[in-house]
């Protein structure tokens, strides 16, 4: 009890005109806040599409060289075809 006694007497020292600045300073502090949270929010979208992007990059790579494989492979079939019908 008698630590709200004194804080209560220091409330009661304050002033309307204190009272209304420090409301005001909190309120523009709260405000900055709340644009660094939305700024970083676009950032973090701004890095999720970039990776979204580069995982989209990644897989059009694997597909060409999945597709490089597969030509070369194929080649490699159509070239011991011909191999075989000249021996035959």
């Amino acid at each position: 009890m008698v630590g709200m006694r004194g804080t209560t007497q220091t409330f009661a020292n304050i002033t309307d005109s204190e009272l209304s600045q420090t409301k005001n300073k909190l309120g523009n502090e709260v405000e900055e806040l709340r644009n660094t949270v939305k700024l970083k929010e676009s950032e973090i979208n701004q890095l999720k599409q970039k990776i979204e992007n580069l995982e989209t990059m990644v897989q059009i790579e694997a597909l060409k060289t999945e597709l490089a494989n597969i030509k070369s492979l194929a080649s490699k079939e159509k070239t011991k075809r011909k191999t075989k019908r000249k021996v035959t």
